[in-house]
Formats: C-alpha cells, structure tokens, sequence
C-alpha cells in the first residue's frame, strides 16, 4: 500500500512592500511617528492574509480574527521626505497561551513581526527631502498578534484552540514569549517615581471617522488616543513636552470600540531624569457608567531629552 504523505506546511508568511514617506509620516526630528508605523503596517498584514488564506471560507464558517496585541519601537533616523522605507514582514500562525496545541488552554491565532528600513535623510528642515546616506538603514520594528475567535459562537466557543481547515496549510508555532498579559505591560520598575499623583483624565466620543470597514474602531486610532493620553501626562506632571518623545508603545486590546460609543481615558506616568513610563487604559462608557477595567490597555515608553 503506497506510503500518504502529510501535506506540505508553509512554515511563515514573508512579504515586502517599498513605499514613500511623506511629511506627516516624520515628526519634527525627522523620525518615523509610531501612528504612522502601525497605520501603514494594518494594511499590509490583513492584505498577506487576503492573498495567502481563504478568508471568505474562513468568515463562512463563523471564523474571525482580532487585534489583540501590537507593539511598536522607535529607532534610527533622521529620514528624509519623499524617501522610499522598505516594510519587511513575516507572519506566522501561532498558538498564542504557551500551553500548546491539545492543551484545553491553547488558543490560535497569527504573530506578525515586521522591520522598516528607509536612507538616513540630513535632518537640515531646509532639505528635507535631501538624503545622505541612500542604505536603507532600521528606522522601527514592532510586533501585531491577532487571535482566532467564532464572534458570535457560544461563549465556551468562542476562542479558537484547533487548526481549522482554512489554515490546515500554516504551520503552527508556539508564540515565544506567549501572549503579553495586562501584569506584564503594568510593571513598573522600581527605579522611577511617579510624577501623577492621581488619574488624569479626558474623555470623548467615536465618530465614523475612527473607524475601519471591519464596523469597529480602527485600532490605530487606539494607539493615537494612548499616545496622545500619555502626552497629556507629561504636560500636567510640568514636564517639557517638545524635549520629551515616546520610543515604545504597546497595547492589549480587550474589546471594541463602534461609531457613538463614548470613551474615558485614564493615565499615570512614572519618570527618573532621562526616561518615562505611562500606563494608559480606554474604558468604555455605558449608562451604568465607566467600566472599571478598560477596554484597551496602553504601556508607553519614553525619554526625555536633556
């Protein structure tokens, strides 16, 4: 009897994309802002799903995937305008607890980890388009994790912890290190003071304008409102703003957000003479009031310079 090989895995996704940085992608130092980072790596991601998973077999079958996770770090730089910046991606299919497949805790879902390059620019505003070096040099890196899940399947259902015929062709990784925690992006460490004697508040509203086709708020529209919170805190905490920039953020995304939902944020920020830390949620309002615990939950890094 003829030996049935098991069908061959692809072991990981790898794309790349070279586009053209504009003056709203660089701040004022001429680096790459972290919101134009994880706006333009979304596209990216969810487009390498379209091409290499049949997503509508996937969706047909009561099947989805969310953002639960991003991460993205600031590097490199200064760029220039009109420069292109290469987007490397590589996208694995992951069991996401650290329990492994089998286990009743395994959960699946998809890591990306992605890596921008573009040519160190003269940081002159004067010639800003101008480049100095043209070898595309690291500029930011960042990680997106995104978790299987049946929307609208019974709740002891909901997460997704076998392979499903759709991705029978993705190999399956362990996540390493498995699926970030709200402890691990709220430890602090014991060097810094914190410079918020209290909550810091603001508040607001969701509009068409922040959200995505998927119906929902767009998630960086989310990573936009933590950075913007945090920028908040190093104003009130009487620290320079225009000398103070955040190099790291990272979000848990725990439940959406739609078009008229209103939204509270609150913050606190921790500092030593050269670097910052603010922890940030988004709560949810209803007509019960804020839920205690918030929605998405925000750990940014920064540094303030001299």
């Amino acid at each position: 009897m003829p030996e049935i090989s098991a069908p061959e895995q692809t072991d990981e996704l790898r794309h790349s994309e070279r586009v053209s940085l504009t003056i709203a992608d660089l701040d004022r130092g001429f680096r790459l802002k972290s919101r134009t980072a994880t706006a333009l790596t979304f596209p990216l991601l969810y487009g390498q799903f379209g091409a290499n998973v049949d997503v509508t077999a996937l969706r047909a079958a009561g099947n989805g995937s969310v953002l639960t996770y991003a991460e993205h770090e600031r590097t490199g730089g200064p760029l220039a305008v009109g420069a292109p910046m290469d987007v490397d991606l590589a996208i694995r299919h992951s069991e996401l607890s650290g329990a492994g497949l089998g286990d009743p805790a395994a959960r699946l879902g998809f890591e990306c980890r992605y890596d921008l390059r573009s040519p160190i620019g003269t940081g002159d505003p004067k010639r800003y388009r101008d480049i100095a070096d043209p070898t595309p040099s690291p500029c930011g890196h960042g990680r997106l994790v995104l978790t299987l899940i049946r929307p609208f399947g019974p709740i002891t259902r909901r997460l997704v912890r076998e392979p499903l015929p759709e991705t029978a062709h993705l190999r399956v990784h362990p996540l390493d290190p498995p699926h970030p925690t709200v402890e691990e992006l709220s430890t602090v460490p014991g060097a810094l003071t914190e410079a918020t004697p209290a909550n810091v508040e603001s508040a607001g509203w969701f509009g068409l304008q922040h959200t995505d086709t998927n119906q929902y708020v767009f998630s960086a529209e989310l990573l936009r409102l933590l950075e913007d919170h945090a920028t908040l805190l190093v104003g009130d905490a009487g620290l320079a703003v225009a000398g103070h920039t955040f190099e790291k953020v990272a979000a848990l995304f725990k439940k959406p957000f739609e078009a008229g939902s209103r939204y509270v944020v609150r913050g606190r920020l921790w500092t030593d003479e050269q670097i910052s830390l603010a922890i940030v949620g988004i709560h949810q309002v209803s007509e019960d009031g804020v839920a205690p615990q918030p929605a998405v939950y925000g750990r940014l890094q920064g540094r303030l310079d001299s």
